[in-house]
């Protein structure tokens, strides 16, 4: 009997069918109906299998089963479902996940408590149980009986299940079996009999060989869905590889009997302390080391890890639960359930991330699970790879290490985000050498003897060579013929897109001839090279028109020559970060047409990247299998006094205490020397105040003097890491500093400590710096100076005795109150100075990584945001889950940072803001647990609804208007591609809110977002639109990049000077970013809406959450949050307000206008010689840090009309006219000074700054003598120096 149809795709007759089913009598008996909903557990086949033996032997019951998957996507689906419950005899409600991944189930729980239908919910959380145990009107010894033929699974609990509903529900008398314990761990092998034992099992191994472990679930053993099990075993087989398969139930339960995953893989994989595998597979979902630890259900309570000690490398395979066809056509790849389950969760065990290797088909009566033949292949070659690292001996071993050359110059080699890279190469270099790889005779002794062989051999850009030299440099070539084989290896739609775009092979990016150049350099059997151009830069104009265009053939043929002739068995991708794993494709759950998976194959992959940067270090978890190796942010320090502002500050304080002594002839004498210092720095303009007269410059000297005290209190860089070395000496000292100065969860402020032991407060020290105290007879923003100066000299003192806790209180002893500061220095000693230490684990795990080991899973996020207990680095790191996005603590600052926004609005202003914009990024999400969801959420007057039990996001609700006290604003978003692939439920949620505020019955003046979407739908329809569709686009509100592709286009447009006014970046960042996405639209490409939205913006907002990364301090920010700035100036009415909030001290949020943080960051980081002198030992790496100031800098006053005259004079005076910084940068990377005094040269050719003629010559000279330099680095002797300039 046909009981459902679960492809999702029902037609009217099948659901007739269905309907037909209930109330159902065969020969006169009753048919019981049985309504099974699932989530994330898939079809229970064994139910009707179980049915079916139970209607032979005359019980009719019937088995009628849904998923909530296939319930979310098709409302006529859930609206049959929701028919049934009323007139079905029983409901079991399988979660095995969370009520909120089930979006609908508020509506179903609805419907069950206005009905009478018994219902037993199952989950996997024993809270949501407990809820809902109300709807399971039976005894409690009924309710338990229940719950273990579930809990027990296997054929005969399921009839027994179905024989308990049958009797209970009125279907007949029968004697109902209690439940029966089938067995929850063992070896399942095709060629082996059941029940098997590891020992016996062992014997038929022979011992030389490669041997992988695969996990895989109890049920699908018990249900014999084995088919993927099989072709996964057949495959790693047929790869060389012996397999010890085994089937288990995680958790240890004493229900079941299981021992638990712990215990199963100490059992199987393990003989004593010796592990007895290469490579583990595992086709489980969730996390393993979470569910060897039930109860807690949070991975940092887990204490162990067996993984470790198992000491393999661990691969989660991905089962979804969508057919082949469909999951082929989902460009996000995977469902959200899935990507909690299968990839979120794994993550936290450290497990490389892989591919689908199983779906769920449509078969009779049922969905079945089926192999994805394709990708069990790629796995078993990858789970190959990765286990002959561990059997091939270190000097045999060859491993590519890819560094980036950004841009299209010279100066950008080795780019990484807060990583000195060339220096952490060749510290890898010599470190492997140590370790028995053959690294060549010598290997380069410093990094900067590194950038020399690169640019000595073949680089991304050569400039004036002829076809001859460029292939003498070449480390190798390809010749058209053999890339045509390689290419002829990959998926035929795939190799059609890359000619369509770059025409016939070989192309002409890095090509000689018809050969394919490849650059880098060769050190015995490790080749490090630079990633191939991505071919934006290369082709812009064309990117313009086309945002999905796919690698030139140059990047494929490198690839394709380390794999298949370098013969590479790893290969490094060396900081943050690359672009492999955002060539275009599926967002996660890969196919073997998206092109990561097609460029790497199935090399193992290793990825030092940085801590503060989850999102994007995610993206390449998950779409280039990496195994993470987190490292430490550069050392941070306090930005402190300096120079005029320094001067300015201890005048402003005796100025201060002049008043005070009621001197006031002095006063007036110190007020002249401010009034000339102000004027002398520009600081007026930074403040807007006026300098006509010294009553009015008098009246402004609190707002200055809290504004320096702001400035030098901010934490600012000193230098760059370098991979797998503690910061030393002073840097040390500066990095405890930076990360004790913030409260680390219960550990208090070193700070904080400090100023108590002073009689200090602080936080309101910090609320007034200009106020004066009496008691120290100094202004506050002194007394935070003190403390400052006092929290360093303890630190110096205690890293002075080697961090030894006994000598605490003898450093302290002249504080008069230090208890608690005392305990807090302990508590620092032991803690975070140890795991500060630790930062040798990255290399430590980077040459496990590489001897096929395991690396360990760890935290990620921003550590001077009160977050030092994420140290040490050096691991796999993972993120958060998104279901709990945004936190309450989340909630909590993006209210208060909306509100400041909305306060200073409207105190500028005079009235609320109707439209925002808001550029989202998934990496702040992920580093603030959601302060930008929780922001925009309160603007619209919504607040997340948590669940009582692990803080999960089960919905919105409206907050009433009285609550809200304003408006609900109409806010716009523009999300990052990366946000759409791991937020898919973030965005369907903000979909959800916009909707249910903009329906809401209020007023114009009461609900702008309503107001809009009235007046929309009336011209929609004036202009001939259908209603449907016309109320559907008044809603969207979300936009981001087209399906499988990533970024805004506007940086490569700067990059390359492809531009000649605004409204050319605006467009690109139009035809970027105008797709619609939704819970109805999924990047169908809405320009038009798109640019009206922005016309119309009052506010531009990008929030930022610490000092670790600023607006000034990379590329997105002026990509996205700029070019939204640059569509209104273009196409709207008046310029917006454009703000960054900044909530680096959670507690003291701060807002300021891109204007002002410009200023801010030029008085704090840019002209304070304490950054400049840390990039300097760095050398060639230290000064492409300058180069990207100079582009970013740039990028935002391109598009956002940002820097003042000041500010390009402070870049040309700070760099290039100082004579001593202008040296170095000729003498380690005179590529990066030639390129910055052309960015500025551009400036003054666009009309963007008028320098005086002194200026200007200048710097048309040091462009010259540069250029003239570079073209004559043959001969030295011809060199022009640009001491004199």
């Amino acid at each position: 009997m046909l009981l459902c149809n679960l492809s999702g795709k029902h037609s009217d007759q099948s659901i007739k069918n269905l309907h037909c089913i209930t109330g159902y009598q065969i020969n006169g008996v009753k048919m019981i109906n049985l309504l099974y909903l699932s989530c994330g557990s898939g079809v229970n086949s064994l139910l009707f299998e179980a049915a079916k033996m139970l209607r032979e032997e005359s019980c009719s019951i019937n088995v009628i089963q849904y998923s909530s998957e296939d319930m979310d996507k098709n409302e006529e689906i859930f609206s049959h479902v929701l028919n049934q419950v009323p007139s079905t005899d029983f409901v079991i409600i399988d979660l095995h996940g969370s009520v909120p991944y089930f979006k609908k189930f508020t509506r179903l729980q609805e419907k069950i408590k206005t009905g009478k239908t018994p219902v037993f919910l199952f989950s996997s959380i024993d809270e949501e149980m407990a809820e809902y145990r109300s709807w399971f009107p039976f005894s409690n010894d009924d309710y338990h009986q229940v719950f273990s033929y579930l809990h027990l699974g296997g054929l005969e609990n399921m009839r027994s299940l179905l024989l308990w509903v049958y009797v209970q529900t009125g279907g007949g008398y029968q004697n109902v079996p209690k439940p029966v314990r089938p067995p929850t761990h063992g070896i399942y092998h095709p060629g082996c009999h059941p029940g098997i034992q590891i020992s016996e099992y062992r014997m038929f191994l022979p011992k030389t060989t490669m041997k992988a472990g695969i996990l895989f679930w109890q049920n699908q053993y018990l249900s014999k869905s084995l088919e993927a099990v099989d072709m996964v075993i057949t495959s790693l087989e047929y790869e060389g590889l012996d397999t010890i398969p085994v089937y288990c139930s995680s958790a240890p339960d004493k229900i079941s009997g299981s021992p638990g995953i712990a215990d199963i893989i100490r059992h199987y994989f393990m003989d004593g302390e010796k592990t007895t595998i290469d490579v583990l597979l595992i086709m489980m979902g969730f996390s393993q080391l979470s569910f060897s630890a039930p109860g807690s259900g949070e991975t940092n309570m887990v204490t162990d890890n067996f993984f470790s000690l198992l000491g393999v490398p661990v691969l989660q395979l991905i089962t979804t639960n969508q057919g082949c066809e469909e999951w082929n056509n989902n460009v996000a790849g995977l469902s959200i359930l899935e990507i909690s389950s299968h990839v979120v969760w794994p993550e936290y065990d450290g497990q490389i991330i892989t591919v689908p290797v199983a779906c769920h088909e449509q078969a009779e009566k049922t969905r079945k699970i089926r192999g994805i033949n394709e990708r069990i292949q790629k796995v078993a070659k990858m789970a190959k790879s990765w286990a002959e690292l561990r059997i091939t001996p270190v000097h045999e071993r060859r491993v590519a290490l890819i560094l980036y050359q950004y841009g299209l110059a010279n100066d950008c080699i080795g780019g990484a985000f807060g990583l000195d890279t060339p220096e952490s190469v060749v510290k890898i270099l010599h470190a492997m050498k140590d370790a028995g790889y053959d690294c060549g005779e010598a290997p380069p002794a410093s990094g900067q003897e590194l950038i020399q062989q690169l640019l000595s051999s073949l680089t991304n850009t050569p400039e004036c060579m002829d076809e001859e030299e460029l292939k003498r440099r070449s480390v190798d070539l390809v010749s058209t013929k053999e890339y045509l084989t390689w290419l002829s290896k990959i998926p035929k739609g795939c190799s059609q897109k890359i000619i369509h775009d770059w025409g016939e092979p070989p192309g002409t990016i890095l090509t000689a001839g018809k050969e394919v150049l490849i650059p880098g350099k060769l050190f015995g059997n490790i080749f490090i090279g630079l990633q191939p151009p991505r071919g934006f830069l290369e082709e812009a104009d064309a990117v313009y028109h086309s945002n999905d265009i796919v690698m030139p053939h140059q990047y494929l043929a490198f690839y394709q020559w380390i794999k298949e002739k370098f013969k590479a068995q790893a290969i490094i991708h060396m900081g943050t970060h690359g672009t492999l794993e955002w060539l275009p494709g599926k967002g996660v759950g890969l196919s073997s047409e998206c092109y990561p998976d097609i460029t790497l194959g199935d090399l193992p992959h290793l990825y030092p990247y940085i801590i503060d940067n989850p999102g994007e270090g995610i993206q390449a978890k998950r779409r280039s299998s990496a195994v993470i190796l987190d490292h430490l942010i550069p050392a941070m320090t306090r930005a402190g006094g300096y120079g005029k502002l320094e001067e300015l500050t201890i005048y402003i304080q005796d100025y201060f205490r002049s008043e005070k002594n009621r001197d006031n002839a002095k006063a007036l004498e110190i007020l002249k020397e401010i009034a000339q210092l102000v004027e002398e720095t520009n600081l007026s303009s930074d403040l807007q105040i006026s300098l006509s007269d010294q009553e009015n410059l008098a009246a402004s000297l609190e707002l200055i003097y809290d504004y320096l005290c702001t400035a030098r209190d901010s934490l600012i860089k000193d230098g760059l890491h370098i991979y797998g070395f503690s910061p030393e000496g002073e840097r040390f000292c500066e990095m405890l500093y930076a990360l004790t100065r913030m409260k680390n969860g219960s550990m208090p402020s070193l700070r904080e400590s400090v100023g108590k032991s002073m009689g200090l407060i602080l936080s309101k020290l910090q609320e007034n710096p200009s106020g004066w105290n009496e008691l120290f007879q100094k202004p506050n923003g002194a007394l935070i100076d003190d403390i400052d100066k006092i929290s360093f000299d303890i630190i110096r003192s205690i890293v002075a005795t080697g961090c030894d806790p006994e000598k605490i209180p003898v450093i302290t002893q002249d504080l008069y109150n230090n208890s608690e500061l005392n305990e807090t220095l302990i508590r620092i000693c032991k803690t975070i100075v140890p795991d500060l230490r630790q930062t040798t684990d990255e290399m430590n795990n980077l040459l496990s990584g590489l001897n096929g080991g395991y690396v360990p899973p760890g935290p990620s996020g921003p550590p001077t945001r009160g977050n030092a207990h994420i140290l040490p680095t050096g691991r796999n790191f993972y993120s958060i889950d998104p279901a709990i996005i945004p936190t309450p603590a989340a909630f909590a600052i993006g209210k208060k940072m909306a509100d400041q926004m909305i306060e200073r609005y409207v105190r500028d202003e005079g009235v609320y803001p109707e439209n925002v914009g808001i550029v989202i990024f998934a990496t702040d999400s992920m580093k603030t647990g959601g302060d930008d969801i929780a922001y925009l959420l309160w603007l619209m007057g919504l607040r997340p609804v948590w669940s009582s039990y692990g803080g999960r996001v089960t919905g919105l609700e409206i907050i009433p208007l009285s609550e809200l006290n304003r408006p609900r604003i109409d806010v716009t978003l523009r999300i990052t591609g990366l946000f759409r692939d791991v937020f898919p439920g973030l965005v369907e949620l903000i979909d959800e809110g916009v909707e249910m505020v903009a329906t809401l019955d209020e007023s114009d003046q009461e609900n702008y977002l309503a107001s809009h979407l009235r007046k929309s739908l009336l011209e929609s329809l004036k202009n001939g639109m259908d209603p449907d569709e016309a109320r559907s686009r008044a809603l969207v509100r979300i936009f981001g990049c087209p399906p499988g592709t990533y970024g805004a286009g506007v940086a490569d447009k700067i990059i390359t000077s492809g531009w000649e006014e605004r409204q050319d970046l605006a467009d690109t960042y139009i035809d970027w970013g105008g797709h619609a996405y939704g819970r109805k639209y999924k990047g169908e490409a809405m320009k038009d809406l798109f640019r009206t939205l922005l016309s119309r913006l009052d506010v531009t907002v990008k929030n930022h959450n610490s000092r670790e990364l600023d607006i000034l301090d990379n590329d997105d920010d002026f990509m996205y949050h700029g070019g939204m700035i640059a569509v209104t100036k273009a196409y709207g009415d008046k310029d917006p307000v454009s703000f960054v909030g900044d909530s680096s001290d959670p507690d003291k949020p701060v807002l300021r206008t891109v204007e002002e943080e410009s200023k801010f960051l030029f008085r704090s980081r840019i002209e304070n010689p304490k950054w400049l002198l840390g990039l300097k030992p760095h050398r060639y790496r230290g000064a492409q840090e300058l180069t990207s100031l100079f582009d970013f800098a740039f990028g935002w006053d391109a598009t956002a009309d940002v820097l003042e005259k000041w500010q390009y004079q402070s870049l040309a005076e700070t760099f290039l006219f100082d004579k001593a910084c202008r040296e170095w940068l000729s003498e380690d990377n005179p590529y990066a000074l030639q390129h910055m005094a052309g960015r500025l040269l551009e400036a003054v050719d666009r009309g963007m700054w008028n320098p005086d003629e002194e200026t200007l010559g200048l710097l048309q000279s040091i462009y010259l003598s540069v250029e003239s330099n570079l073209e004559s680095l043959t001969d030295p002797k011809s060199r022009i120096s640009t001491k004199d300039i």
